[in-house]
């Protein structure tokens, strides 16, 4: 059985030309291209990885963004480097269906089957998006073959680190391959890892649903434990079940409330700041924490924050998602594209500097968990920013660009987005079409912005924030919709009860620059607001020379 993929839109189908859109650009060009993916399939070839380590994550990791950016982009370049590795890739299939770095002795320890996990993502990303090939289908059953014949009577939650996590956390590509394949082997190993609730040391689903917090389940590590929660997401898309849709949801709330940063990322703890650990609270600790804010940790939420959107429609985990696009994700991105910072700034009430990461594993090119992931981050930007629905097109994000998309009616249509947002309030959308239809554009509201006024023609209309607003009209060719949102500076408190507060503008986070202070570094920001007397710069632009000298401040004393 082979159920084919409906593609949405096709390549290159929506352009941004903002902030997102900028750095896109120079992620694709400095980075994606620059990268020696030859060396990456070596370890797969070679099989060589006999102490425990990850290099086998880096070959899926960066590919599965590579694919995403060429699906953004359309760029042929990327497209002849994606077939070229993935070619590459399946020539180190072995007879029994493995594809693995580790030597078999070695396998199914360690990181073993989280580097497996990551080939699955990618080869399953490109039958999804650059082309349906039944190889691509036959090499994943092969692997999940091989996979369920090496366990035998062993879960796979005994396997693995960090009580399991990161093996279990495979769960979503194989829902895929099953859903694309009915692969009884990968149904096999789906009902192991939902029966164990992923981990060893406890049913870490029914832990969630219990109100356990994500600090105490586990080992709390936070990028790995979201992974296995994104697979329960993608089995409820096929297996409703009402249990497991509490347990998506209240993991959800909990890791908003209680562990995700005014910045929109998460994670502390160790140096590395990779472990749940109530971090909203203890965010603006100076010490005792660890560093905060991992880059993959960021990029996992933004996975499951837009799996929790598409199964809720709730605009308000559209807003998370934008604040860690414009904020720690953006932040973490060195400004030329090429370099990642794998912890964020720490602490965040203090002074503290921007530093991309360096080689991770000793001799092996320069490569770091984070600096593979922080591309698929930004690549997700043009997916997130505009979706067909039944009705229309969901509108979520408002920086310039251009959308083609086919309407209800099976008409090509373009949306064309002008303005500064997100530097700015003031949004201009206007539709191209072939013949005049009724549809729907289904606009986000953010939550932040308290009286958002939009004009129709000679309608003038206030809808409520922190909801979809749609707009369900006969539109002709040339329609205009003028958006104006409430941009105020707005003052958090700190969840942690100290009297220090952050300040926002819209979705983007504020902050203290140390070149702002000694008044340089003109030019090198998005936006500069003075409040109480001290000018701020948004957060993604502070510190971006990346030197111990340029330092920033998030967390303030209130006056």
């Amino acid at each position: 059985m082979v159920k084919k993929v409906r593609k949405i839109s096709l390549p290159g189908s929506v352009q941004l030309h903002g902030i997102m859109g900028k750095a896109l650009t120079k992620t694709v060009e400095n980075r994606l291209k620059k990268i020696d993916y030859r060396e990456l399939v070596d370890v797969f070839r070679n099989r060589t990885e006999n102490d425990g380590k990850w290099r086998g994550e880096f070959w899926g990791k960066i590919v599965r963004s590579t694919i995403l950016a060429w699906k953004d982009t359309n760029d042929p370049e990327l497209l002849k480097i994606i077939e070229t590795t993935v070619d590459d890739l399946l020539s180190t299939q072995t007879a029994d269906g493995c594809i693995s770095t580790y030597p078999e002795e070695k396998q199914l320890q360690g990181w073993d089957l989280w580097g497996r996990k990551y080939v699955l993502a990618a080869l399953l990303r490109y039958y999804e998006m650059v082309k349906q090939d039944d190889r691509i289908l036959h090499a994943c059953c092969r692997m999940a073959d091989h996979l369920k014949e090496q366990l035998g009577n062993t879960p796979i939650t005994d396997y693995g680190l960090h009580c399991a996590l990161p093996s279990s956390s495979i769960l979503t590509h194989l829902v895929k391959l099953y859903r694309y394949t009915g692969n009884e082997s990968a149904k096999a190993l789906i009902d192991c890892i939902l029966k164990n609730g992923t981990s060893y040391l406890h049913n870490i689903y029914i832990a969630a649903a219990q109100g356990v917090p994500p600090s105490e389940i586990a080992t709390s590590k936070a990028y790995e434990m979201t992974g296995c929660f994104e697979g329960l997401c993608e089995y409820l898309k096929d297996q409703p079940d009402e249990l497991y849709r509490k347990s998506v949801l209240r993991y959800y709330e909990m890791v908003r409330d209680h562990e995700i940063f005014v910045t929109g990322t998460g994670g502390l703890k160790d140096n590395n700041g990779e472990f749940w650990y109530r971090g909203a609270e203890r965010q603006t600790w100076q010490e005792g924490i660890g560093s905060l804010g991992e880059t993959c940790v960021t990029v996992a939420w933004l996975h499951y924050c837009a799996s929790i959107l598409e199964l809720t429609g709730d605009s308000r985990v559209a807003d998370e998602m934008e604040k860690s696009f414009y904020n720690a994700l953006l932040g973490a991105m060195h400004p030329a594209g090429n370099g990642w910072m794998h912890r964020n700034p720490t602490p965040l009430s203090g002074a503290a500097a921007r530093a991309t990461v360096g080689e991770q594993i000793p001799g092996f090119g320069g490569h770091d968990c984070c600096l593979a992931q922080g591309p698929e981050g930004i690549a997700m930007m043009p997916e997130f920013s505009f979706k067909s629905c039944d009705s229309g097109l969901v509108v979520n994000g408002y920086e310039p660009a251009d959308c083609s998309f086919i309407t209800p009616g099976s008409n090509k249509a373009k949306l064309n987005v002008t303005g500064s947002y997100p530097c700015s309030g003031k949004v201009k959308l206007q539709l191209q079409l072939e013949q005049t239809e009724r549809f729907a554009l289904k606009l986000r509201i953010p939550a932040w912005s308290k009286n958002t006024e939009i004009s129709v023609g000679a309608d003038m209309l206030t809808p409520e924030s922190g909801a979809y607003f749609i707009l369900e009209r006969e539109w002709n060719n040339g329609d205009e919709v003028f958006v104006s949102f409430d941009m105020s500076i707005r003052a958090v408190k700190d969840p942690g009860g100290s009297d220090l507060l952050a300040y926002c503008s819209g979705p983007l986070v504020l902050a203290e620059d140390s070149r702002l202070a000694a008044g340089s570094g003109a030019g090198t920001f998005h936006i500069c607001k003075e409040i109480n007397g001290t000018m701020l710069c948004d957060y993604a632009s502070a510190g971006n020379a990346f030197s111990p000298g340029n330092t920033l401040k998030v967390w303030l004393k209130s006056e």
